[in-house]
């Protein structure tokens, strides 16, 4: 069946991408309006290897992309360009598994090399070297050293079908490891206009009064929780035990877990590697609160629970007491 965009009085055509390489040009031209325009592609295959496992297949994906939108959470996605057309079982979740098998497996040293590989490129670009410093406030090396707590995988391809998406889904739950999924079609005019229609899997976003995620796939907490550092996973579960003392509904999502008081989302937490990111619905200056928490505005920061306007870091034990104070005071605002 022949699809077509129309435009005004124009007709848009789709076009059938004959060979990967049109797709991944189209994804080099258009990321930063498809994904963000803090974000960088590295369009460069790089062999990904780990030592830990002697059957481990090495892969090489088509590139990189390092996505900043909020810098206390910057993501690296080793990215992967297929098409639909291609065999699933034999080609496509092969390929991605041996990603899976990379950052399930690869030492700190293996994902140093990764980070220093992109780190050299990065610095040829005398202008997006400057801009992820403006953007971040952070060292260049600081931020890739934080995106690589958050390895995550992108696929890119002209359409995702369903045995795909559920297969998909069920390795995300299994094994813990997030997947982004990004469809691109491209549409020609008559006049060789191009129109470009895409759909992205991670549109996490909750609109003010919204009070149920868009999302409704439920997850896990030992889904937040696997292999992440003994003392983060303290962090997360003295949190929810005060929250289930509190009576709060805890609803575990792909990218976040949030708490409901009633039907509305007051906290939501992101789990890192090396710190656990706290989200508030009080604003900054709302609540008076005079000890001494990492607390920042972040109304203008892209973030999974964009209706929260308050972020607060926590990266040892010993911050929780002043983050429940913080929190009582929230509860009762709220």
């Amino acid at each position: 069946m022949k699809q077509v965009i129309l435009k005004g009085y124009e007709r848009y055509i789709k076009q059938e991408y004959k060979k990967e390489e049109e797709l991944e040009d189209l994804f080099g031209k258009y990321y930063q309006l498809i994904v963000s325009n803090k974000s960088y592609w590295i369009p460069l295959k790089k062999q990904l290897k780990s030592k830990r496992f002697r059957n481990f297949k090495q892969s090489i994906g088509d590139g990189f992309l390092v996505v900043w939108d909020n810098p206390t959470t910057p993501t690296l996605y080793i990215t992967e360009v297929e098409l639909e057309k291609h065999n699933m079982n034999r080609h496509i979740l092969p390929q991605l598994g041996n990603f899976i098998s990379f950052i399930q497996s690869s030492t700190t040293d293996e994902l140093n090399e990764v980070r220093n590989f992109l780190y050299t490129e990065i610095k040829k670009n005398k202008n997006i070297f400057k801009k992820i410093i403006e953007d971040s406030d952070k060292e260049v090396h600081e931020l890739l050293d934080d995106a690589m707590g958050d390895l995550q995988i992108l696929l890119v391809i002209d359409k995702v079908k369903p045995e795909l998406s559920i297969g998909l889904s069920q390795i995300e739950k299994a094994i813990n490891v997030k997947i982004r999924k990004i469809e691109v079609s491209k549409f020609l005019s008559v006049k060789n206009e191009e129109v470009i229609l895409f759909s992205d899997s991670e549109s996490m976003e909750m609109a003010e009064g919204e009070t149920k995620p868009k999302f409704v796939e439920q997850y896990t907490i030992e889904y937040h929780l696997a292999n992440k550092p003994e003392k983060i996973v303290q962090i997360v579960n003295e949190f929810l035990k005060y929250a289930k003392e509190k009576a709060l509904r805890v609803s575990p999502m792909k990218y976040y877990i949030g708490f409901y008081k009633n039907k509305n989302m007051i906290f939501s937490c992101v789990v890192r590697k090396n710190s656990v990111i706290f989200y508030s619905k009080a604003k900054v200056g709302d609540i008076k609160f005079e000890e001494d928490l990492p607390i920042r505005d972040v109304r203008n920061i892209g973030h999974y629970t964009n209706h929260l306007p308050t972020e607060i870091v926590i990266t040892e034990y010993e911050q929780i007491d002043k983050l429940k104070k913080y929190f009582d005071k929230v509860y009762e605002r709220f």
